[in-house]
């Protein structure tokens, strides 16, 4: 995710409240996971932990309003490279 997108997301969080996210898994083979958060750090750290390069994550407001995501992004590689294709 942009640092744009980052800054959108703690500002909804820190001003609005709750975010919901789809993290689609990029070696697939299985639905997306559905979370929530309602803290920034702990988004971050579900970013730096649970994701694998090539992974994509959507974030909506919550309660959840599919027009009005906030951002969507895709997990790059050490290398700040993104896979292209995935089961998504």
């Amino acid at each position: 995710m942009s640092a744009a997108q980052l800054n959108a997301i703690r500002e909804h969080l820190d001003t609005v409240g709750h975010i919901a996210v789809l993290h689609w898994h990029y070696f697939g083979s299985r639905s997306p996971t559905p979370l929530g958060f309602g803290d920034f750090e702990k988004f971050l750290e579900f970013l730096e932990s649970e994701t694998e390069p090539g992974d994509a994550i959507d974030v909506w407001p919550f309660p959840h309003e599919e027009q009005l995501r906030i951002a969507e992004g895709k997990v790059p590689n050490e290398s700040g490279e993104v896979p292209e294709g995935g089961a998504y």
